[in-house]
């Protein structure tokens, strides 16, 4: 591949990442943005902590307010994220170049304390990218990321990957050059893009505050049930590559790990004849009226909370998009 020599990624890491789609970056993200972009959650939701009643939804998709460039949030993380994607240079630096507080909460509900689920049996079973058209050569979503902002045991809402289905989105998305903007979802999982019912490797991602998760852009993956009721906090930042994957490349030293995984699924060594039928399209996710509104509700918490208590409000909602920087007292 481009890469002339691994910094960040081990040849375990690498052949981890080639043989099951996703590879873990232990203790990736400085502690101080840990501690900074959960200090206000529960105000934020509206919830007390101490009073499981006031936890009305048991999943929430927080919007941001605060932000730093991922190179700064994650560094180790950042190498091992362009390492995957065949270098930084093929990175696009104008689009979801940083990380923030918008976390992905899952609470739990007293039904699930003491019921049990299959994997297969969440249908929830997706992959991410709902603000464009899916082909096999997509680089809008070029890695799933995901960051524990804290410790993730087991059966306490860890997001659920199915390793062995990156092989049923790859086929569809080859079977299919003409691509597809919404990906079907359907009850159990078995007509689906990512035909989970024929899955039988299923993994649930725990560990700890500060881990950050990496997984292949067509590892399908669900949200699962937090048994334990022990608040889960973890974001998903995207990254978005310049050009789409190049599934043909000249040089074959020359392929991301990404590129790799595809065509090794394929058990090929190239797509010379492949291309898509269809124009590339982007376009606004279907969430965004109701981050919008959420918005809105946060920042009145906020407000609210500092007029109690004498403190500011820190939202680029009212600042301005500037990048938050944590200050770290020294001595």
């Amino acid at each position: 591949m481009a890469i002339a020599e691994y910094k960040y990624l081990t040849p375990e890491q690498r052949e981890h990442f080639l043989q099951y789609g996703w590879v873990k970056i232990p203790k990736a993200v400085k502690e101080e943005y840990l501690k900074a972009f959960t200090e206000n959650v529960w105000i934020r939701l509206g919830y007390d902590p101490d009073d499981k009643s006031t936890w009305t939804n048991d999943t929430i998709h927080m919007p941001r307010h605060r932000e730093v460039p991922t190179k700064e949030f994650m560094p180790q993380a950042w190498g091992a994220m362009y390492e995957l994607l065949g270098g930084e240079d093929r990175i696009d630096p104008t689009l979801f170049g940083s990380c923030g507080d918008s976390l992905i909460v899952n609470l739990g509900s007293e039904e699930w304390t003491q019921k049990t689920i299959q994997p297969k049996d969440l249908g929830n079973w997706h992959i991410d990218g709902d603000w464009f058209r899916h082909f096999l050569d997509s680089g809008e979503q070029g890695l799933e990321v995901l960051v524990l902002f804290n410790d993730i045991k087991p059966r306490a809402g860890g997001t659920y990957i199915a390793p062995d289905g990156i092989k049923n989105v790859v086929q569809w998305l080859y079977e299919h050059p003409e691509g597809v903007c919404k990906i079907p979802r359907d009850p159990d999982g078995s007509r689906s893009i990512c035909s989970i019912q024929s899955c039988k490797d299923f993994v649930e991602l725990t560990g700890e505050a500060g881990d950050v998760i990496l997984l292949h852009p067509f590892m399908p993956h669900s949200a699962s049930k937090n048994h334990l009721r022990t608040p889960r906090f973890i974001t998903n930042p995207p990254v978005t590559l310049k050009e789409p994957l190049n599934l043909n490349r000249s040089n074959p030293a020359d392929y991301s790990l990404v590129e790799l995984k595809i065509l090794q699924t394929l058990g090929v060594d190239s797509l010379p004849d492949w291309t898509i039928t269809a124009p590339r399209r982007r376009f606004t996710p279907r969430t965004r009226a109701g981050k919008d509104a959420m918005i809105m509700a946060e920042v009145e918490r906020m407000k609210a909370h500092a007029l109690k208590t004498g403190g500011a409000v820190n939202s680029m909602h009212i600042n301005g998009p500037v990048q938050y920087q944590v200050v770290v007292a020294s001595g």
